[in-house]
């Protein structure tokens, strides 16, 4: 008996609690249904708007479209890449200026690393002057000399009988025609170009140092076998300089571009020469 009323109370105790919990899904959901009307209604002032639902039809549409977006968009693409060769074909086609400098790269293989060649203008492949160049080349500084004995075919009869011969006094009397030699430096002497021009012509000179006189400088004792007093006791080699002849030796007087040196052989110390001594 003990059992059964147990058993029953706990029945009772049961229902009563399934009862509780129906009434309050029932009044949870009463709650739920009263927001939602809330949500829905219009606030005053405002138009109902009607809910749109989606139709299955329209989804389906707009699927549809955003599949065939991409398929246009690729299809766009393909149509831009094809155009921009087409233009770059058309700017090419218009030559560019020319440059100054043609550069010409010739056909090059594969593994082949050959350097391209650059062939300059007309204007580039002018050499360019240098400054030693744009300077004007100093002018050469010359003097003439000329050896002559004109005098001893006038007194042929005072010349040493061993020497009357054309071989030592020529029938012009010229041994050395007038000629030119540059002056190496700003020191040549009349002694100078002596000794280079009797070397060039072979002619036989012999001299007397400077050292060995009282005068200090070189005397001319003979030249082309014609010596001092060959022609008298008064007779020797004179020089002269632009028509004026020095009273001193002839490796003291330095030269000047453009003088005139010649050398003339006299049988009377100068006066035959039309040359004459202070005091004469």
């Amino acid at each position: 008996m003990k059992r059964f009323l147990h058993f029953f109370f706990i029945s009772l105790l049961v229902v009563f609690l399934t009862a509780c919990n129906i009434q309050t899904v029932e009044k949870f959901e009463q709650m739920q249904d009263e927001e939602r009307s809330m949500e829905t209604q219009p606030s005053p002032g405002q138009p109902e708007v009607e809910e749109q639902t989606p139709s299955v039809e329209n989804e389906i549409a707009e699927e549809e479209q955003e599949v065939q977006e991409p398929e246009v968009d690729k299809k766009i693409q393909v149509e831009e890449q094809k155009e921009e060769p087409r233009q770059r074909v058309e700017k090419q086609a218009v030559p560019p200026p020319a440059p100054n400098i043609k550069t010409e790269q010739p056909m090059v293989q594969k593994g082949d690393h050959q350097p391209t060649t650059v062939t300059p203008s007309a204007e580039e492949s002018k050499p360019q002057a240098t400054e030693k160049q744009q300077q004007p080349a100093p002018k050469k500084r010359t003097v003439t000399i000329a050896i002559r004995v004109d005098t001893l075919l006038k007194h042929w009869d005072k010349l040493d009988p061993a020497l009357q011969s054309e071989k030592y006094v020529p029938k012009n009397g010229v041994i050395l025609k007038s000629t030119t030699y540059e002056l190496l430096s700003e020191h040549d002497t009349v002694w100078d170009v002596l000794q280079r021009a009797t070397k060039e012509h072979k002619i036989q000179m012999e001299y007397q140092g400077a050292n060995e006189n009282m005068y200090n400088s070189v005397y001319v004792e003979g030249i082309n076998h014609l010596y001092e007093f060959s022609a008298g006791e008064l007779s020797g080699w004179m020089y002269k300089v632009n028509g004026v002849y020095p009273n001193y030796g002839c490796s003291q007087y330095v030269l000047k571009d453009g003088d005139v040196i010649e050398w003339n052989y006299t049988v009377d110390l100068g006066r035959d020469l039309g040359h004459y001594w202070d005091g004469e």
